[in-house]
């Protein structure tokens, strides 16, 4: 009867305790914060939204900027918070903790392995496929690179 007790209380607390979900606004990247917004057992669970905006200017050299660039990194920066807002708004409305990140680099693979470093998560959800140019591979190459090498289990959805 003991063991029962125990393996109960095991069974009781979350898995995880913090769930990253790079997040470019793609369809995929949403449904994979909603199966985050569903494994959150017992409101237990922290929900880190990551939004790596890959910004060609990062790689340019200052000199090299002009305004059109410019202006089209912060449209694609303002679209990005906004969704961040609604979909914390989501989490906060189901009273599960959630905090957005938002990073700008050309790195964009490099930068979401660190962030599950920096941030301890326990798990990775991401969807298969992003806002790439290139739809033609059925699993994306941010995702297959982050399966590969996360230091945590990944979750892909597709």
């Amino acid at each position: 009867m003991l063991v029962n007790e125990i393996n109960s209380k095991k069974i009781q607390k979350s898995l995880f305790k913090r769930i990253l979900v790079p997040f470019d606004d793609s369809d995929l990247a949403t449904r994979a914060f909603w199966y985050a917004i569903n494994m959150n057992f017992n409101n237990e669970t922290e929900i880190l939204l990551l939004s790596v905006i890959h910004s060609d200017l990062m790689s340019s050299s200052f000199l090299e900027f002009n305004t059109h660039q410019t202006v089209l990194e912060q449209n694609k920066l303002k679209k990005i918070k906004l969704k961040h807002m609604k979909l914390k708004k989501i989490a906060s409305e189901s009273q599960i903790p959630c905090k957005s990140i938002l990073i700008a680099s050309s790195l964009v693979t490099q930068s979401i392995i660190s962030q599950i470093y920096a941030s301890k998560s326990d798990l990775v959800i991401m969807g298969t496929r992003g806002n790439g140019n290139d739809r033609k591979l059925m699993l994306g190459s941010v995702s297959l690179e982050i399966s590969q090498n996360s230091p945590v289990p990944v979750l892909l959805i597709k």
